[in-house]
């Protein structure tokens, strides 16, 4: 077996499904130092009033830093259990390599959660210092686009039959380029969940690739898009992280690091529920649920005695054929000021 240096465990690399590669935009080599919200707030200059919604946010951020530090130390203390008993057992060396592989992908995922935490503690800080306050409260999502190296991004978790049913936007850009996505049918998102697999395009590719999608985002000033699968380990992708670059000829990060990045925020989505937190306080608590769209499908459904997929086809049809946005469409709907089909 090929071993971590001073560990003697085997280094399995990228093929091992518990193998964890840090991007270049987190530090995950040591854990975040503990911060308390006061010491946070204490750089603000005397007399400084931060608003309370920056508060409360940059707070619940650090907190959340703080146990995935601690979480780390734990994951950390049980691969080195494991790594001592690789020599020590060796009739169940193999077995001891693969538990200190895995909770040592766990102590990187754990490590680069909480620095990827204080970032987005200390972006909201400079967001709350004055100069950014004409522009609404930073999200998470922000973060994840910069990390990545991209100037926008999104999550979209799909349920049964591809139905989207969670959409999260770091900025008014990447939730239109997944409303057109979800309204047209085709892109990288959809693409990266069924395939399995990343996928990129940018520029005329990308109108290739997908004519009505690539022509609309492109209108949005998007020139290129890369989108890797959410999943758990050895799962079935339950969506799909999308990065958008606005300048021409952007590469978006490498395949590893966007891979990372995407395991962090599938961690943070089916892990992170801390009862603890303050109320609304997920780290995507600024999600779609496009609620009213899968209640007026719901209801078209009903109407047409057809399946759920197939009344969204319908929604979006009309949308696409109305030039309107799918939840002008579903208001309608509701409304009962239109019946499809």
């Amino acid at each position: 077996m090929r071993g971590q240096p001073g560990s003697g465990v085997a280094d399995v690399g990228r093929d091992d499904p518990y193998w964890l590669t840090i991007p270049s935009g987190i530090s995950a080599t040591t854990a975040p130092k503990s911060v308390s919200p006061a010491g946070f707030l204490r750089a603000y200059p005397s007399g400084m009033t931060v608003p309370a919604e920056a508060t409360r946010a940059m707070q619940d951020a650090l907190a959340r830093a703080d146990r995935e530090r601690r979480r780390a130390d734990r994951s950390a203390g049980i691969a080195q259990r494991h790594e001592r008993q690789v020599f020590a057992e060796p009739h169940m060396q193999t077995l001891h390599a693969r538990m200190a592989s895995m909770h040592r992908r766990a102590q990187r995922l754990h490590l680069a959660a909480a620095a990827m935490h204080v970032a987005h503690a200390d972006r909201l800080k400079t967001w709350a210092d004055g100069s950014r306050r004409h522009k609404a409260l930073p999200g998470l999502m922000v973060g994840v686009a910069e990390t990545a190296g991209a100037d926008s991004a999104t999550v979209a978790v799909f349920g049964p039959g591809l139905v989207e049913t969670l959409t999260i936007a770091s900025d008014d850009t990447a939730k239109a380029a997944q409303d057109a996505e979800f309204a047209l049918g085709e892109g990288p998102a959809r693409e990266a969940a069924t395939g399995d697999r990343a996928v990129r395009a940018a520029g005329d590719a990308l109108r290739r690739r997908w004519p009505a999608y690539g022509s609309a985002v492109g209108g949005l000033g998007i020139h290129s898009v890369a989108a890797v699968p959410i999943l758990p380990v050895r799962g079935t992708p339950i969506g799909a992280l999308t990065l958008f670059g606005l300048a021409p000829n952007r590469t978006i990060g490498d395949l590893d690091s966007l891979h990372m990045i995407a395991d962090i925020v599938a961690y943070m989505l089916l892990s992170d529920n801390d009862t603890k937190s303050t109320p609304g306080s997920f780290p995507f608590a600024d999600g779609d649920h496009r609620a009213i769209i899968h209640q007026a499908a719901g209801l078209v459904s009903v109407q047409n005695g057809c399946a759920i997929p197939d009344a969204l086809a319908l929604i979006r049809a009309r949308a696409f054929a109305d030039e309107r946005p799918l939840e002008s469409i579903a208001a309608d709907i509701l409304d009962q000021r239109l019946r499809l089909p």
